[in-house]
């Protein structure tokens, strides 16, 4: 059975407090308000994860408050190597998911999330799926990877399911 690899970029978050650390920053109205709808089309448009992986930071942790509603069977991790990670560790963290679960979903953050992206997707999905120009805020990408194992997670051989970001949905 194929695995599927979900990046889901967190919800917008508030800047209106100057005083809390990048890692503390929560969700700001409209990052609240999208929360339902990315979860509607986590449930209705991608496999139900049986593994989550979430940066420690509250906006992504707040954003898994919102999408975790739609899978609370997921065994959910707060990874701290995901806040800033790169492709290369985002690369590492896939191979290591437990060859139990057959879909994961990894919630963080840009730069890492999509150039983890670009690094999975078949060249030319990269055309077909507008967020591959820039990730929005809570936005996913879904991808299906070419054999059943993590490992499997390598350049350019994984097809995109879906993608979509909460400007699309409402």
């Amino acid at each position: 059975m194929t695995k599927t690899l979900i990046l889901l970029r967190h919800l917008k978050s508030d800047w209106s407090d100057a005083a809390l650390s990048d890692r503390e920053r929560p969700l700001n109205d409209r990052g609240n308000a999208a929360g339902p709808l990315v979860r509607d089309a986590l449930a209705l448009r991608c496999p139900r994860p049986d593994v989550v992986l979430c940066s420690p930071a509250r906006r992504t942790r707040d954003t898994l408050a919102h999408v975790a509603e739609g899978f609370p069977e997921a065994e959910a991790r707060i990874v701290p190597a995901l806040y800033e990670a790169s492709r290369n560790t985002l690369v590492r963290l896939a191979a290591e998911l437990p060859e139990t679960a057959q879909t994961a979903l990894i919630v963080g953050h840009n730069p890492g999330l999509l150039e983890f992206a670009w690094h999975l997707a078949e060249p030319d999905a990269l055309a077909d799926h507008p967020v591959f120009l820039k990730f929005p805020t809570g936005g996913v990408i879904a991808f299906t990877l070419p054999h059943d194992t993590w490992a499997a997670a390598a350049y350019g051989a994984c097809r995109v399911l879906d993608s979509f970001f909460p400007k699309q949905l409402g």
